[in-house]
């Protein structure tokens, strides 16, 4: 995944009173970026030619499709990130940084273990400090026009995060959020009036706090333009190229369900243990003996 404008130097900024967009303006349909489409076309390759282990169950066929849908399905969630990313910078009032890494200072640590991740609010900490830890965060958005920061991690959503990932989510993203403008100012020089961080749950069934949390129909709002219909489009490209490649994959899953069949059909072998003599002996005995007495 690349990591554009991670290190921006102060002359690569626009400037903070840069003319706002009309917002009764109606966007045509987002085309998708050529790069972004590189990187579904990689997506759906990389799934097909990941290694998996056969599982005796469902065999070579049948482990090769689950494999593959549940790659392109893990996938996705870069996905739905570059497609942010590339619907962010089509404005010129947005800097966006993806893939950042932040140290966190211990000052950050302890401020968040001792008041909880929700209650940052607008208190801000320095970046200087001694770190005891690198925090890895997706996005990190500057709206120019809104002067406002906010550092983003992004999940996928389609279920539960398990409780000890979300709780170091949270709390990572607290800290960043401390050291948010103290780490801004001394990157690129620049200082806004507000600073914020979110969990992107795009399907919105991660669990993470409410107050944390924007879902998928909630994402134009907080950025202020529409990134939806890109991310739709992203996410659709990837479907269709996806279910390009199912029909051979069910064509070989069906031969194997026939092998299955005829298998089945065949005359099965006496069984062994205590159950199947039983049994054995229960067929042998003649019909009147099988029935209850009067």
């Amino acid at each position: 995944m690349h990591t554009a404008c991670t290190n921006p130097t102060p002359s690569a900024i626009p400037s903070l009173s840069a003319a706002p967009s009309d917002p009764s303006a109606t966007p045509p349909r987002a085309p998708i970026p050529a790069e972004l489409m590189a990187r579904i076309e990689q997506a759906v390759t990389g799934a097909g030619s990941a290694e998996f282990a056969v599982d005796p169950l469902l065999g070579p066929s049948l482990s090769a499709m689950n494999s593959f849908l549940a790659s392109v399905v893990k996938r996705s969630g870069a996905v739905i990130e570059d497609a942010l990313y590339a619907a962010l910078v089509r404005h010129r009032r947005f800097l966006v940084m993806q893939q950042v890494r932040i140290p966190i200072t211990r000052a950050a640590e302890m401020y968040v273990q001792e008041n909880g991740a929700a209650r940052v609010e607008e208190l801000s900490l320095t970046s200087d400090g001694a770190s005891v830890r690198t925090g890895h965060f997706d996005l990190i958005v500057i709206d120019q026009e809104r002067s406002v920061a906010m550092v983003i991690e992004i999940k996928r959503g389609s279920g539960i995060t398990e409780s000890k990932k979300r709780r170091q989510t949270e709390r990572d993203l607290a800290c960043a959020r401390l050291q948010l403008a103290s780490y801004l100012r001394t990157l690129l020089g620049i200082k806004l009036k507000s600073y914020r961080c979110h969990v992107v749950d795009f399907y919105g069934r991660s669990g993470f706090r409410e107050g944390l949390t924007v879902t998928r129909d909630g994402l134009d709002a907080l950025f202020g333009v529409p990134v939806t219909p890109t991310i739709d489009a992203a996410l659709g490209a990837l479907e269709s190229r996806m279910l390009a490649r199912v029909p051979p994959m069910l064509q070989l899953a069906q031969e194997r369900l026939a092998d299955r069949a005829n298998v089945a059909t065949r005359p099965r072998r006496a069984g062994r243990g205590v159950l199947a003599a039983l049994a054995r002996s229960r067929e042998a005995l003649p019909e009147a003996a099988m029935s209850p007495a009067a």
